[in-house]
């Protein structure tokens, strides 16, 4: 049992595939798959792998070459594929243990997007509170906000988390008429459970209201 758990958290890479591979129990990945969305070495993703294989947390299956000339699209490609095995001892504790950790800190995320534009409103939900908010991950309203640094930036961010990140950007103005119409999408997202950030357009009191 112990050498089970000195081979599970060896490394900060290997934590980061543990977060990809428990976050995706049923998603099937090559290691050149896992080394792209984890940001990691190939070669140390496949030591990693070789790692976690060998103590039975993960399935392994070799797909062929198809023999057809016409590939259906949803086929896996040649190669050899490792997705999490729920059987193994320490499926159920791994799995809670990856879902109630926290993905990044706040205060960093907080410090990285107000480089990339004017910010008026910044909220988490969904993946950074650990809670079934599907309508955003990020919810972010500022003017000039920088698109490509902000892809950037959510890129590490998934890395980190092992899932990827879903973020809404919206402009002061077209927020502000969203919230005017009563839009579903704005209405649902800050009526489930979230965390505010910055809030320069008080939509907490206005929702607060709303909701009295």
């Amino acid at each position: 049992m112990i050498q089970v758990l000195e081979n599970l958290f060896d490394s900060p890479i290997k934590v980061r595939m543990l977060k990809l591979f428990l976050r995706n129990p049923e998603t099937w990945l090559r290691a050149e798959d896992v080394s792209a969305r984890t940001q990691s070495n190939l070669s140390v993703v496949k030591k990693q792998i070789y790692a976690l294989n060998s103590i039975g947390l993960l399935r392994e299956k070799e797909i062929k070459k198809s023999k057809s000339k016409k590939a259906k699209k949803d086929v896996l490609r040649p190669g050899t594929y490792f997705c999490t095995n729920p059987e193994f001892y320490f499926y159920e504790e791994l799995k809670t243990l990856v879902l109630k950790s926290s993905p990044a800190s706040k205060e960093m995320i907080l410090e990285k997007l107000k480089k990339l534009g004017r910010l008026k409103i910044v909220a988490l939900g969904g993946i950074f509170l650990n809670t079934e908010n599907k309508r955003a991950d990020i919810f972010i309203v500022g003017d000039r906000i920088r698109q490509a640094p902000l892809r950037t930036f959510l890129g590490h961010i998934e890395a980190e988390v092992g899932k990827e990140v879903d973020f809404v950007v919206m402009d002061t103005k077209e927020f502000n008429y969203r919230l005017s119409m009563f839009d579903k999408f704005v209405n649902d997202f800050f009526e489930r459970p979230h965390e505010i950030l910055i809030d320069k357009l008080g939509v907490e009191a206005r929702f607060f209201h709303r909701i009295k």
